[in-house]
């Protein structure tokens, strides 16, 4: 929305907001009602509406109405745990009202010192007694027990008739008086450096507890292994219990699955499901202390990194009824580092997965390469001598020559299989390279049909290519490969009878050919693994490939700057193989001269 957000700091906060609202030339600031007595005590000069209100500049003050919160029952207040006194434990409420006993019976003890010992120490001494009660007190238990002890010193100072002896003159009132607000004074100075010196432990504990989260997360391996050390260290450091919803790894828009997949939350699984989408899609905290979802007993915090959204983090033993907002920052940054672990782990991963498929690629490379090498030389002596006793097998008997004729049709399709793998091996190695002609696409396929017509002895061929069709700058022998390749494995996919056929169209920047058959189409899914070296489809009816046609063919388009895809036609069965290549301008034609 454009808001930009700001921390201030300052012993004076209405001075600190209105001096930022001038630098910033703000015209209104909205306030959020004082809950509590101190809604009906904006007018006390010392409060934050009062200052705003009194201000110089002409700035509107808007005060805004908190919604209420729904109650939460008293069962799960009990099982909520407590962290740096922001939960409002009974404990907590019994060392508090100790306190205020504690501070008013100092009040009590100061004056009957002060009675006893009034003769030897003088109205001055007195006063210093009482200041050094109120200070002590402040430094102990803080500001609210300074007050009473201050209060209760004052109220018996005249009860044990103390004041008898009190000058009645103006002068001694008023220099009784400003003993009393300076005592008031000193004390509420001590008590405001105690409450400083608490929110610095408090940020110093904290930040001991991120360095501990981002050594734990450092040291862990992998995604599972960072989920369990965040859990842990969660609930060693802050005494929450911590669970994560994740998307699948194979499809980021899938259901969350949560880690771990047990929990001891009261909630229903589907509304704990629906709070994580919900904060995973919107990019926003949900659940407890919340507007979306707040009757769950968790929070769920997005795990951003970036712009993306790695997973939910979901807390739960806990209350943030009346948590401030640098407790749920602090819970943002927890939730940033575990992000950041996370997406670290997950690139690691993938880098790894990277190099294990670049090294086998490498392996199988030089393996194909060097096994085919190999092969080649006795493949062509078996060919040659089937091919001899064929030329000379007057003496066999009908039998023995089609045994004869396997041998040497079985011979030829391995050889063949050997040639496409010395081509795959030499296309990706980067040895091979292309030497472009100007070429129509006509010639092109009259010679890969003479190459497949053995194949497609039983199927029509249809091409439908425009007589204006601009000539391709390719590599004849290549492309031929492509052709053939493709014609190939749709008269292997397509039942006999069904015609197979060829399209080309162009526009002003690439050249489209089609091969479309009739055949059983491609399995949804897999229309870019057919594309992968040894990726095959089972035919219906006969053998399968070595599945290397289709891999070679898209090597081939790459080198040449072009496309290749697939799709399973629409409204009957079959498959349509398109391939682009650029669309360079033509040479010009050859004068009558030359």
């Amino acid at each position: 929305m454009g808001a930009e957000t700001a921390r201030l700091t300052g012993v004076n906060i209405g001075a600190e907001v209105l001096a930022y609202a001038r630098l910033r030339d703000v015209t209104q600031i909205v306030l959020g009602q004082a809950q509590g007595l101190r809604k009906f005590l904006w007018w006390w000069p010392g409060s934050l509406t009062a200052h705003l209100l009194n201000s110089e500049r002409g700035i509107d003050v808007v005060i805004h109405p908190l919604p209420v919160k729904k109650a939460i029952p008293e069962d799960r207040r009990l099982r909520n745990q407590q962290y740096l006194g922001i939960v409002d434990t009974s404990l907590r409420r019994r060392t508090r009202n100790r306190a205020f006993v504690i501070s008013g019976a100092i009040g009590l003890a100061l004056s009957g010192l002060a009675w006893s010992l009034g003769a030897y120490l003088g109205f001055a001494g007195v006063f210093m007694l009482y200041m050094l009660g109120a200070v002590g007190t402040a430094l102990m238990y803080g500001r609210w027990p300074s007050l009473i002890t201050f209060i209760a010193a004052v109220v018996s100072y005249y009860s044990f008739g103390l004041d008898r002896g009190l000058p009645t003159t103006v002068g001694s009132l008023a220099y009784f008086t400003l003993i009393l607000s300076l005592i008031l004074l000193i004390s509420q100075l001590v008590a405001r450096s105690r409450e400083q010196e608490l929110m610095a432990r408090l940020r110093e504990r904290r930040a001991r507890n991120l360095y501990q989260l981002v050594q734990a997360l450092s040291s862990a391996r992998g995604v599972e292994g960072i989920l369990n050390a965040s859990i842990e260290k969660l609930n060693q450091t802050l005494g929450i219990a911590a669970a994560f919803w994740l998307p699948p790894a194979e499809n980021a828009d899938g259901l969350l699955q949560m880690f771990p997949a047990s929990t001891e939350l009261e909630a229903p699984q589907r509304n704990l499901r629906a709070a994580a989408r919900w904060s995973f899609l919107n990019k926003k905290n949900a659940g407890m202390s919340t507007d979306t979802l707040a009757d769950i007993p968790a929070l769920f915090m997005p795990m951003l990194s970036g712009e993306r959204v790695l997973g939910v983090m979901m807390l739960s033993d806990l209350d943030l009824r009346r948590a401030p907002a640098d407790w749920l920052r602090f819970l943002e940054t927890v939730a940033r580092l575990i992000a950041v672990a996370l997406d670290s782990a997950q690139a690691s991963l993938q880098r790894t997965e990277a190099d294990v498929r670049l090294r086998v690629e490498q392996l199988q490379n030089a393996l194909l390469g060097a096994v085919s090498h190999d092969l080649r030389t006795p493949l062509a002596g078996v060919l040659g001598t089937a091919t001899t006793l064929s030329r000379n097998a007057q003496g066999l008997t009908a039998e023995e020559r089609d045994l004869l004729e396997n041998i040497r049709e079985q011979t030829q399709k391995m050889e063949h299989t050997v040639d496409r793998i010395l081509h795959m091996a030499a296309l990706q190695s980067g040895r091979l390279h292309i030497k472009k002609e100007w070429v129509p696409l006509e010639d092109l396929l009259v010679t890969a049909r003479d190459q497949v017509k053995a194949v497609c002895t039983d199927r029509p061929f249809q091409a439908r290519i425009p007589k204006d069709l601009p000539l391709l700058l390719v590599d004849p022998q290549l492309m031929v490969q492509v052709l053939t390749n493709l014609l190939e494995n749709a008269c292997k996919y397509s039942p006999s009878g069904r015609a197979i056929e060829l399209e080309a169209y162009a526009n002003d920047a690439e050249i489209t050919v089609c091969v479309i058959d009739h055949g059983f189409g491609v399995p949804p899914g897999r229309e870019e693994e057919i594309f992968t070296r040894f990726s095959q489809v089972q035919p219906p009816v006969g053998l399968g490939g070595s599945g290397l046609g289709l891999a070679i063919c898209a090597a081939i388009i790459e080198l040449h700057g072009g496309r290749i895809w697939v799709r399973n036609r629409v409204a009957v069965r079959g498959a349509v193989f398109c391939f682009t290549v650029l669309r360079e301008p033509e040479p010009p034609m050859p004068s009558d001269g030359d």
